[in-house]
């Protein structure tokens, strides 16, 4: 990253020697394959020699004798092609390709490596000189002019400057800096940030003070006219008007105060963004750094297969997060390989579906409404629906009825799912089922999405939504429960205001028709257990999230627009929060919490198994039991099903168990509000269990209904029976009695707070 102030001291000779190797082995390559296309320029042939020459001198500095050797080689072979004494077919390629990849190789060594490697390597290079040899067959030589080994050891920084100039600025303007180092800075200018902001926020109750202060020199103002009116006495008068002079000259001080207090916050608030923003940015890298190695892996995998494709991109000096870079770099080449082995024919197949021999596979990078856009199309064969249909089929992944109902775009969706392939064989390169849901998980892992398009026999086309740093998110603003959430803009497919005349209720479920498609509507209150409105809202704001399968709306009190934020990890003693990702700071310094929305879809869904209500504003009716959540602990499979129908019934929440330890099972991994048992069940009794509870701090105080044979008198021997426990005889049950005792039981937990 660029820092100003850096010099060569911060780096070793063989640092200097790999960056000059990283350099030049890419223009190596991209030059090496224009030529194989025969797109190469007399430019792009002097880029060529000047990059081999650059590396030989860079390697003979440094005593690397192996690079020395083949990059002498090579440019004796440029050389000769820029005199038109030899040309390059696809096998001299291929060893001058073979030669670049071992510079490359050795560049990527620790320096205590390079001498052993270059032992049992001996063999490997020999080959690739003699090969490289063999290719301009000193055809080069005779016509290189040599410059002289004094002049190039002098300083192989400075021996082009024209094709250095890269090099040259790395040793005078960058510095050498720990990722994890950069992390930390990050991190101290995002607390700066949040400091100057908390400076701000300070402000308006010190004009409050000052207004306060105010209205006490009016008052004492008025006393004094009252004093002077009324002919007080002189010494009284004196020392009011004293007492004023002194609160007058303080207000003067303390207004002067504000002032300078006030020129410092902007100006700290102005420098820490400024430091917050200069740090984000030196963590953005272009994306080139991922992608200039995709037109060689294209080459070899299609060689590989006898295919011939042609790569063509652009947007590669798209800035991204170094992070987001590292993350995105396996997903590509997957998809690239996906592309080329499953999409691409033959040429021989192409020529007789009347396409050019060679096909085209473009990679387009862009900006889109703040987010990254990768598109990755080919001109392939496309997807056979049908084929993939029965594919779905075959692995029962969906019945022959509900396929034939999807669109096309769902049955993509599938082409993500954990181990589907189309391909009947499977060899080394593909048809395990591995690659396209790793793509997928990586992307959603960056809080980004993907999707698939294809028409027959004309091709495939993969977009791929990311944020452009995993530090810094577009987030779509909504207040949930009165307070501040935020949804990631990449995770949202749309957002409505839905007049309440359009939803549908059906049984417990709320519904609307949006562009054809029925939505079931949740609101974000209930899923984060908070209250609902009081009434019924002209208007509901919902926000569409889809897990690819299902889109579900989110409704929420206020959306308020988009915006960038800084995100930071919670504490990790915090463990998972449901719904929760992270949090962010606003400029305000208030707090907000990013939606987690894998696990808020997955949290909706887990409600909907559960035959959870879903509803949009309160019913007072269902509002002390909704939010209830019981367990009913009975080893009769009869009993505990007959018990909890009941109480599902009556729209509690319920779970069940079949003996005590079952339940302190369930109990230690989910909250519960009441506890429904009976006394006589193998492993731990009811007694036992109840007990055991009560020693729970959490449960010290939870409401307990004790439904047995047993006699009462029995009970009481070991617990104790007392408003919060309440005892049932099983021999007189009745549905009504049962739901009048949890019903007081309920009214104990609303009451007292023992949630």
């Amino acid at each position: 990253m660029s820092v100003g102030g850096g010099d060569l001291s911060e780096f070793s000779m063989m640092d200097l020697f790999r960056m000059e190797v990283e350099t030049q082995v890419t223009k190596l390559n991209h030059g090496l394959l224009d030529i194989e296309q025969g797109n190469a320029s007399a430019d792009s042939l002097e880029s060529l020699m000047r990059a081999a020459h650059s590396i030989k001198g860079a390697a003979r500095m440094v005593n690397v004798e192996p690079v020395v050797r083949i990059s002498h080689e090579m440019e004796d072979c440029f050389v000769a092609l820029q005199n038109q004494k030899i040309s390059l077919d696809k096998k001299s390629v291929d060893y001058l390709l073979a030669g670049v990849d071992f510079i490359a190789q050795i560049g990527k060594l620790k320096d205590e490596e390079i001498d052993s490697w270059e032992v049992d390597k001996q063999d490997e290079i020999e080959k690739i000189v003699t090969a490289i040899t063999s290719v301009h067959g000193g055809a080069g030589r005779n016509n290189k002019i040599e410059k002289n080994v004094e002049t190039q050891e002098t300083n192989f920084l400075q021996e082009d400057k024209a094709t250095n100039q890269t090099v040259e600025n790395i040793g005078s303007l960058t510095i050498r800096i720990p990722v994890d180092r950069l992390d930390r800075i990050l991190n101290l200018a995002g607390k700066s940030l949040i400091q100057s902001h908390e400076l701000n926020a300070v402000m308006p109750d010190l004009w409050q003070i000052k207004h306060q202060q105010q209205i006490i020199i009016s008052q004492l103002n008025r006393l004094q006219e009252h004093l002077s009116e009324n002919n007080a006495n002189d010494m009284l008068k004196d020392h009011v008007k004293s007492i004023l002079g002194e609160a007058n000259k303080l207000r003067h001080q303390y207004a002067d105060g504000i002032a300078k207090l006030d020129t410092i916050d902007r100006r700290s608030s102005t420098i820490a963004d400024y430091l917050h923003r200069e740090i984000m940015a030196s963590r953005m890298r272009p994306i080139s750094e991922i992608f200039n190695g995709l037109p060689l892996l294209v080459r070899d995998f299609s060689h590989r297969l006898q295919k011939d494709v042609r790569l063509q991109m652009s947007g590669l000096y798209t800035l991204v997060d170094r992070h987001v870079l590292e993350r995105i770099d396996t997903p590509i080449k997957h998809l690239v390989q996906n592309a080329i082995d499953h999409g691409i024919e033959l040429p021989k197949e192409r020529k007789a579906a009347g396409k050019e021999r060679h096909a085209t596979l473009t990679l387009n990078v862009n900006m889109s409404a703040g987010m990254l856009l990768i598109d990755l199309q080919d001109d392939g064969r496309g997807v056979d629906f049908e084929k993939l249909k029965s594919t779905v089929v075959n692995k029962g992944l969906a019945s022959q009825e509900d396929v034939e109902k999807l669109d096309q775009e769902d049955l993509l969706d599938y082409l993500f799912y954990p181990g589907f392939s189309t391909q009947e064989k499977v060899n080394e390169i593909s048809g395990r089922g591995v690659g396209l849901d790793l793509v997928k998980d990586a992307v959603v892992g960056l809080n980004g999405s993907v999707q698939a398009f294809s028409t027959k026999n004309q091709g495939m086309r993969f977009q791929l939504f990311l944020p452009l740093t995993i530090s810094v998110m577009r987030v779509l603003m909504t207040t949930i429960c009165g307070e501040s959430y935020a949804f990631p803009v990449s995770a949202v497919h749309d957002v409505h205001q839905i007049d309440i005349d359009r939803v549908t209720q059906v049984d417990d479920r709320f519904y609307v028709n949006i562009e054809n498609q029925t939505i079931l509507l949740v609101h974000a209150n209930q899923i984060f257990e908070g209250n609902l409105p009081k009434s019924e809202p002209e208007y509901l704001s919902v926000i569409l999230i889809s897990n690819g399968q299902h889109t579900y709306g989110v409704v929420v009190d206020k959306t308020h627009g988009e915006q960038e934020l800084s995100i930071h990890n919670l504490a990790s003693d915090l463990g998972k929060i449901r719904g929760i990702s992270s949090a962010a700071i606003l400029s305000s310094g208030a707090l907000t919490l990013i939606i987690d929305v894998d696990d808020y879809i997955r949290t909706i869904e887990m409600m909907i198994r559960r035959n959870h209500v879903f509803r949009l504003f309160k019913d007072e009716a269902l509002d002390m039991c909704e939010l209830l959540n019981v367990l009913v602990v009975d080893d009769s499979m009869t009993v505990r099903e007959m018990q909890r129908k009941i109480l599902i019934d009556k729209h509690f929440q319920v779970s069940v168990a079949d003996d005590g330890v079952q339940a302190l099972r369930a109990l230690q991994k989910e909250r519960f509000d009441i506890l429904v048992t009976d006394v006589d069940m193998p492993n731990m009794d009811g007694l036992r269990l109840i007990n055991e509870v009560r020693y729970l701090a959490e449960y010290a105080n939870m409401p307990v209904l004790v439904i047995s044979n047993r006699e009462k008198s029995f009970v009481k021997q070991s617990v104790i029976l007392d408003e919060k426990t309440l005892y049932y005889p099983k021999d007189q049950f009745s549905p009504q009695d049962f739901l009048y005792a949890i019903q007081l039981l309920s009214k104990l937990v609303v009451n007292t707070d023992v949630v």
